[in-house]
């Protein structure tokens, strides 16, 4: 299996980063074994996706940033204590390319970025599930 974590980097950049929750990113079989496991923390993932939050609404309703930025304006619970299946990896990668330039003209998340294109990238050419889980402390 493989694992990463990037939250500790973000705090060696960030040190005074308060209410670093976590958000998992997590590959698995056509039996459920996990086979790659990406944790970021929220404001990570949130500096790659907030370019798409202006106009997330025109998204596909099922896309995990449409679903993501939604959840603030719902219930707030989506992927929360239980993982959620990323409905179309191919989808949420396209989108992740479109905004590239974007994403990485700041340096500290290019990292966090290119490692969250990996796991789609295993994913789609393992023809396996993508899920994501967020821990909020």
């Amino acid at each position: 299996m493989i694992k990463i974590e990037l939250i500790s980097e973000w705090m060696k950049i960030f040190p005074y980063s308060c209410c670093l929750d976590e958000i998992y990113f997590r590959e698995r079989n056509s039996v459920g074994t996990l086979i790659y496991e990406l944790t970021l923390s929220t404001h990570q993932f949130e500096y790659i996706i907030n370019p798409f939050y202006e106009n997330f609404r025109e998204l596909n309703p099922e896309s995990l940033i449409y679903k993501y930025h939604s959840k603030d304006f719902e219930n707030g619970e989506w992927a929360e204590e239980q993982e959620e299946e990323c409905q179309s990896v191919e989808e949420f990668y396209n989108q992740l390319l479109e905004k590239r330039q974007i994403i990485c003209e700041f340096t500290e998340v290019t990292k966090a970025y290119n490692e969250l294109l990996k796991i789609c990238e295993s994913a789609m050419q393992n023809k396996n599930k993508l899920f994501v889980f967020s821990e909020y402390l």
